[in-house]
């Protein structure tokens, strides 16, 4: 006798190394193969490993018992039920911790804006400083030091994870700059005689949450998806809100089988060996999971509007960049706002990383860098030397407010469109003359394979 199955692969694609649950059952029930949703430290180059056995449970329901490996060691127990799901979890993130460095601060909590002050012979200087980590405990730093009444000088640190110790050093002319990190603080020498200390410090932008005002088109709540639509035609699968917005990828398959297979899935065989499939077999696209402040995680392919505009508008935008410090430049957290007349505003982590002309965050795409460029003196001279000081670290949630005008001539809308954006509060562009012409159109927001998170998404019309 035959036994068909429906077999569900989920992966998920921010916890690395998530604990795997399979259930099995036969008929109408489903099997699902699924990394945890808990946020567990990233692991990279860890390879999974999954070998399993399938039993039946003293409830009746077959089970598909999994164990991952990573080398010799098991970094990942078996959730058998929803009691034991839980226990494994715990277990894992132990077994995790156990990897880690002992001690060694997380790069995301040492990444971020500094604020202190600095002493020397000569007198006392404010500091705001950039704190970027590069990947593998290592960091660069971007200090901003003013004198009252003083010029403002620029100090590049580089920093470097040691033990349970993060040590920044660089030089300032021939005074040489020295610091530990410790308990979300910086301190050191600076020249002779002289000495700093910054904190680091979280600034947000002052329109976060700004309510959509009266006759706006709201295009993300988190409640209504009508408004927006999936670039690719797809259709929305929605998760709930406990998913965190992680993405989570379904291959629905149904198989035939007449006895255990002889190898169960791996990471690069999602069909269990010996197994036939059948005509049902149908691929299921991303789930977006909403999280509880209505926001999503941009899906394959983005978001256009459903609605055309055209004229002018007021628009308002929150968005978060992933943390990515391994990666460089457009790798780095990328998305993008497009207007209606095919003009780009650059969504990047351009948190302290430099980047080409336009195509940091904020930046005009390939032809306008925003007006508030910090430049990198060591890079000086190269294509990718500056970046913005309008943008926050990773991880935290940002906005543009933009101003999009538009001139209207003989009854018809037409010329080139002038731009004024904010960039959490800061003015960087000016009634910027726009490349393309004014031209009814969508909003679009792209994907770029980063997980970038939008929210609170809404247009204002406004008359010429």
């Amino acid at each position: 006798m035959q036994h068909r199955y429906h077999l569900q692969t989920r992966r998920d694609g921010q916890a690395r190394c998530g604990t795997p649950e399979i259930r099995l059952s036969r008929r109408r029930r489903r099997a699902r193969l699924h990394s945890s949703r808990h946020a567990l430290p990233s692991m990279h180059g860890c390879e999974r490993i999954v070998s399993g056995a399938c039993r039946r449970t003293p409830s009746g329901k077959d089970t598909l018992m999994m164990h991952r490996f990573s080398g010799s060691r098991i970094v990942a127990a078996v959730a058998a039920g929803l009691a034991s799901s839980r226990l494994s979890s715990i277990a894992v993130l132990a077994a995790l911790a156990g990897l880690a460095s002992a001690g060694a601060p997380p790069e995301a909590a040492v990444q971020g804006l500094y604020e202190g002050t600095g002493t020397t012979p000569a007198g006392a200087f404010a500091i705001e400083a950039r704190v970027v980590a590069q990947g593998g405990g290592n960091y660069k730093v971007f200090v901003r030091a003013t004198p009252a009444g003083g010029a403002l000088a620029r100090v590049e640190l580089s920093g470097k994870t040691a033990a349970d110790a993060v040590a920044f050093t660089g030089k300032a002319g021939e005074d040489v700059w020295k610091g530990v990190y410790a308990a979300g603080a910086i301190k050191g020498e600076c020249g002779q005689g002289g000495s700093f200390q910054i904190a680091r410090v979280q600034r947000s932008s002052p329109t976060l949450g700004k309510k959509p005002a009266g006759g706006a088109t709201v295009l993300l709540d988190g409640k209504d998806f009508s408004p927006i639509t999936r670039a690719s035609g797809a259709e929305w699968y929605l998760g709930e809100m406990r998913m965190h917005g992680w993405p989570v990828w379904e291959v629905p398959i149904y198989v035939i089988s007449e006895k255990e297979p002889a190898e169960w899935p791996r990471k690069d065989n999602p069909l269990p060996a010996g197994w036939a499939l059948s005509k049902e077999r149908r691929r299921a696209d991303i789930v977006i999971g909403i999280d509880t402040d209505g926001s999503i995680q941009m899906p394959a392919g983005g978001i256009n509007s459903v609605r055309e505009f055209e004229g002018g508008f007021d628009m308002h935008v929150e968005f978060m960049t992933p943390f990515m410090p391994r990666d460089r430049s457009q790798g780095r957290g990328n998305s993008g706002v497009y207007l209606p007349n095919g003009d780009e505003i650059q969504v990047l982590d351009s948190f302290g990383d430099p980047t080409y002309l336009g195509g940091g965050c904020g930046g005009l795409y390939h032809y306008k860098d925003p007006d508030c460029m910090e430049p990198i003196e060591s890079l000086a001279g190269q294509p990718e030397s500056k970046f913005t000081l309008a943008s926050l670290p990773p991880l935290a949630w940002q906005s543009y407010d933009i101003e999009y005008r538009v001139e209207k001539k003989d009854g018809a809308y037409a010329g080139k469109p002038r731009l004024t954006v904010y960039h959490n509060g800061i003015k960087i562009h000016d009634k910027a003359a726009l490349r393309q012409n004014a031209r009814k159109g969508r909003f679009h927001f792209q994907d770029h394979g980063n997980p970038v998170r939008y929210r609170n998404i809404w247009v204002l019309p406004v008359a010429p």
